[in-house]
């Protein structure tokens, strides 16, 4: 007898298409009896079918609609994941409020979030100036966020200003989040649904107080990376501990109902034990996570067969800035 074939279709944008849907992703899951199948979500999803999932990060209105009308005619085709869960990640504002609901109970460690707030009108903040600024809850320097994160480049777009006249140059809604020093490393933690893996990426430099006045007023991140500006040796940086970033990455799951997410997490240097989420994207670029491939192979061909991974979990050391958990 042969062995089941499933079908995966996806519904991506071509970008992220390129950037997810690689050969090498293709042929490893098809070795392993599962054909990706592109999803064009302006034909009727009825007339591309059959499905046994669908993975999608499309926003329009028409999409979602759509999907969810194929939902309630296939109840059994499983769809990663659903359209209401993943709203709450496309607002830097609500984004980071499932943070609250992850408890980490054991060890030192613990778990917070920057202090942000959502700015509608820059121009009330310049013209009070640092007073109101202030009021705010916050102090220079900050980061600058849109508030939609929605994978468009404008989303994207984010700066370090170091004073009120730098937030001139900004557009509103925004977000003003707190900038705190963490070495100059971020931990990106790639959840795949029960499987996580935590890598180390440079990040911004830390910055002392007296040597906030000699910024520019505002930078793109793009100008700080390309500036030389290096913080730790990712190859020296301690990890988190595995339970720790377990817990967490349990948690967020649970908060947010999602399955494939990613989630920035940065350590204060002025406390090893405060980590903070700055950020959680939806269907983030597993392409850069070491030997993703199997990882999603795996993922597709338990949501697809409806198992529970696992039975307990076996972690290792990938490398000395590497960790996995499956």
């Amino acid at each position: 007898m042969s062995s089941p074939r499933f079908r995966i279709g996806y519904a991506l944008s071509l970008k992220k298409e390129r950037s997810f849907i690689l050969p090498s992703l293709v042929d490893y899951a098809k070795l392993h009896g599962i054909d990706f199948v592109r999803i064009d979500p302006l034909l009727p999803l009825i007339h591309q079918s059959p499905f046994h999932c669908i993975i999608h990060k499309l926003y329009d209105p028409s999409w979602v609609q759509q999907l969810k009308d194929f939902t309630s005619q296939f109840p059994d085709v499983v769809i990663v994941d659903p359209p209401e869960l993943i709203s709450r990640l496309l607002n830097r504002d609500s984004m980071l409020q499932v943070v609250k609901e992850v408890k980490v109970s054991q060890g030192d460690e613990r778990i917070e979030t920057p202090k942000q707030v959502v700015v509608n009108d820059l121009d009330v903040v310049i013209k009070d100036g640092l007073n109101a600024f202030r009021d705010l809850g916050l102090k220079f320097p900050v980061i600058a966020k849109p508030l939609e994160s929605d994978g468009t480049p404008k989303s994207h777009q984010l700066c370090l200003v170091s004073n009120d006249s730098g937030l001139k140059g900004l557009h509103a809604p925004i977000v003003l989040q707190e900038f705190v020093n963490h070495g100059g490393v971020v931990f990106k933690v790639y959840v795949v649904g029960e499987c996580v893996v935590c890598v180390t990426r440079k990040s911004l430099p830390d910055i002392a107080p007296e040597e906030v006045h000699k910024l520019d007023a505002v930078s793109s991140f793009s100008q700080i990376s390309n500036s030389g500006a290096q913080g730790d040796d990712e190859g020296n940086v301690e990890m988190p501990s595995l339970e720790f970033v377990m817990n967490v990455a349990a948690g967020l799951r649970e908060a947010t109902g999602l399955r494939l997410f990613n989630f920035d997490l940065i350590r204060d240097s002025s406390d090893h034990n405060r980590y903070l989420v700055i950020d959680i994207n939806y269907l983030p670029g597993y392409a850069k996570m070491p030997n993703y491939e199997p990882f999603l192979t795996k993922f597709f061909l338990d949501v697809i067969q409806n198992r529970t991974v696992g039975g307990g979990f076996s972690s290792s050391y990938v490398n000395e800035n590497e960790v996995v958990f499956c």
